[in-house]
């Protein structure tokens, strides 16, 4: 018995291990935390970046840094099409964890900043990652206020050697992080969006709104 419950110490110490951040939702050194995943359709996404006609995506929107926020984040009125943080910008900046079984180790203190071009609905298969609810203060099944996922389409993200990291975020400049990094779009790129006259609340802060 000794021995079986040494062992299940040591197995809830490694899991947990893995994910640096913590608490309810998890925060870490302060800062809010977001869990992230990445993918790639094609489409155009929830805030409309792409021709007018159809469903194509621009090629910047396949290509770049950008991401597909959970629902609470993209709209908290739940719409599904231009939410109120299309073209918001947000600083993603890796803990060194992740969640066991869905993703690995990236070195911790790595900063990359995303734009929010679409939307992650909770339906399947993100369930797990974005299914935050509709009330403020909300978590998905891995304790994360905010989940990202990023487009992956030129294999930017998994490029970077990401695999699912978990990360820190905050709401920061798009035009000053684009000018510091080109994979980030900037507002004129977001200006040839269907939803760049809506969204982008909190353009110009620099610290993360509260969910």
């Amino acid at each position: 018995m000794k021995y079986l419950v040494l062992s299940l110490l040591v197995l809830v110490y490694s899991v947990s291990a893995n994910q640096k951040c913590s608490g309810n939702p998890r925060r870490y050194n302060g800062k809010s935390c977001a869990s992230t995943t990445n993918y790639h359709d094609s489409h155009k996404g929830a805030c409309g970046c792409g021709p007018a006609s159809g469903d194509a995506q621009f090629g910047w929107n396949a290509g770049s840094f950008v991401a597909a926020a959970s629902q609470m984040y993209f709209d908290s009125g739940n719409k599904g099409w231009c939410g109120q943080h299309c073209g918001q910008c947000i600083k993603l900046t890796t803990t060194g964890g992740y969640v066991p079984g869905q993703g690995g180790p990236v070195r911790e203190g790595l900063s990359k900043t995303f734009m929010i071009t679409n939307l992650c609905p909770n339906i399947y298969p993100n369930q797990d990652w974005c299914n935050q609810g509709s009330q403020y203060g909300g978590h998905n099944k891995y304790g994360y206020e905010l989940h990202l996922d990023l487009e992956n389409g030129r294999s930017q993200v998994t490029g970077m050697g990401w695999n699912n990291p978990e990360t820190t975020w905050e709401v920061v400049n798009c035009d000053s992080e684009h000018n510091h990094d080109h994979r980030t779009p900037s507002n004129s790129m977001y200006g040839q969006c269907q939803c760049a006259h809506q969204g982008k609340r909190g353009l110009n802060e620099t610290s993360n709104e509260s969910l």
